[in-house]
């Protein structure tokens, strides 16, 4: 995504580009809803750390509910085994806790519940308390003919999640950061934007210091590579979460974190390049993004 103007003469002229990339987006997520009118009443939704999977949700949820649907949004991690079963796994195997794989979510459990989603009558969700670290309680619902369940979360596309999705009728999508940002002659890629975004967030509501965020991307990525991008072919639709602007509006916020690296840090590099990259970057006021957008997931709520 080239970008040709980031310093604009007026406020007006700022907004109106940031309502631009918001109406992109926007464009994006309605046309999932409609391909997923014409699917089953089951989608799924991925995408990698810090693409706006939660407020996706969301929107889709608005959509549908416009439509006369009711949209039961599913988090794929209250699939999770409970943390001491995790524990014990790493301790019998002598490897690190994990997090990531396919072998940390009940796919046996997932399985019944698609099954009994597509059965019909009473289905039991699983609730995941990540304080806790367990499962605390099954939320039970009756299906009914409006109802539409989403389930969100990176492992949507694993092989060993979606075999209990074939034979039956569903819609998957999949929502990433698709495009970088290149303004002048500095380049941003779909990654790099990522991780500011997963800076400002978890520094936000995690209390997550640069230090630690920059400790745990690297297996936050190799996880992405290793089971999500060899696994998108069969993904229905693609929804570009990019927004042209958000280099601008980021900047204040992950600038002060960046520049919190110490010198004997092994990151101090990669956080002086991005620094670096950030300096000719004109700066747009966050009060242009709105209240509803997905890039407030990151920045958080209008001051």
């Amino acid at each position: 995504m080239n970008i040709d103007k980031l310093d604009f003469l007026s406020e007006q002229e700022a907004y109106g580009f940031v309502n631009g990339c918001e109406n992109r987006y926007l464009e994006d997520v309605k046309k999932a809803c409609e391909i997923s009118l014409n699917g089953g009443r089951i989608i799924t939704l991925c995408g990698p750390s810090c693409s706006g999977k939660t407020t996706t949700a969301r929107i889709l949820d608005d959509d549908f509910k416009k439509l006369g649907k009711e949209l039961h949004s599913i988090s794929i991690d209250d699939f999770y085994f409970d943390r001491k079963v995790l524990e014990a796994r790493s301790k019998s195997s002598g490897l690190p806790l994990d997090y990531d794989s396919p072998s940390t979510i009940d796919l046996e459990l997932f399985g019944n519940v698609i099954e009994d989603i597509e059965r019909g009558g009473k289905v039991l969700l699983p609730k995941f308390d990540f304080t806790d670290g367990r499962r605390t309680h099954m939320e039970e619902i009756y299906v009914r003919d409006e109802h539409v369940f989403l389930f969100e979360g990176i492992q949507a596309v694993y092989p060993e999640l979606v075999k209990y999705l074939k034979g039956h009728d569903y819609t998957s999508l999949f929502i990433s950061v698709e495009e970088g940002i290149s303004y002048e002659e500095t380049v941003f890629s779909p990654r790099e934007l990522r991780f500011m975004r997963r800076l400002v967030r978890d520094a936000r509501t995690r209390g997550a210091s640069a230090e630690f965020t920059f400790s745990l991307w690297q297996s936050v990525v190799a996880n992405e590579d290793k089971n999500i991008y060899p696994n998108l072919d069969g993904v229905d639709f693609k929804i570009n979460s990019t927004m042209g602007y958000e280099i601008s509006v980021i900047k204040p916020f992950v600038l002060p974190l960046l520049l919190g690296i110490s010198n004997e840090s092994e990151h101090k590099k990669t956080a002086n390049d991005i620094i670096k990259k950030l300096e000719n970057i004109p700066v747009i006021d966050s009060r242009h993004v709105p209240d509803e957008s997905v890039f407030r997931e990151f920045i958080g709520e209008r001051k």
